[in-house]
């Protein structure tokens, strides 16, 4: 198993994600709206959308993912009081990632916050799906298609996420405290019509 090492864009945010392996975690392709708005958010939508609209992301359990170094140049936000914890370098707006809460043990781990100087496909394997399809834009291609079925793919992520829940993989979690609350205090925003 290696090390698959976090960045973000100016580099003073770094971590890792130990003991990677293809198939270990979920990689895929999320084409819902707040995805989109995340990465325009911070006007990186040609960094971080393909040509559909979609954001490729990899479904870690926490306890693999550390921040060594930037922790203070962490934020968060969220397009509504009970949406997802969208978790970015305020140092230079790259998104980082997404959560739930202490409760669900995931991290939505955005390729934005991987380090390009490695081999990412041989670290944790090829995309194995898309989800929210049905939001993505303009003709919907093989690419859309390509993958697990949305009922396998479906059923993917809830093993994995039940296998992690089970073996208490939510601790430590690099963006919640013991007693389930954020590292930092999130900001609301609005979503922005797309």
């Amino acid at each position: 198993m290696e090390d698959l090492k976090l960045e973000c864009k100016c580099g003073e945010v770094t971590g890792v994600v130990s003991n990677v392996k293809p198939g270990c975690g979920n990689r895929l392709v999320c084409y819902c709206e707040d995805c989109r708005n995340f990465a325009k958010h911070f006007n990186k939508a040609d960094d971080i959308l393909n040509e559909f609209g979609g954001t490729e992301i990899y479904q870690i359990d926490p306890s693999r993912m550390r921040i060594y170094h930037g922790i203070e140049n962490i934020s968060c936000l969220r397009f509504s009081d009970k949406g997802l914890y969208r978790w970015y370098a305020s140092c230079c707006q790259t998104p980082i990632g997404n959560t739930v809460g202490l409760n669900l043990p995931f991290v939505g781990l955005i390729h934005s916050f991987v380090a390009s100087d490695q081999c990412i496909d041989s670290k944790i394997g090829p995309v194995i799906g898309s989800v929210y399809t049905e939001h993505a834009i303009g003709t919907p291609s093989d690419e859309l298609k390509a993958g697990k079925s949305k009922t396998r793919l479906l059923f993917t992520i809830l093993r994995k996420l039940f296998i992690w829940k089970i073996f208490g993989k939510g601790s430590p979690n690099p963006f919640f405290h013991k007693d389930g609350k954020p590292i930092v205090e999130h900001s609301l925003v609005s979503r922005n019509k797309i």
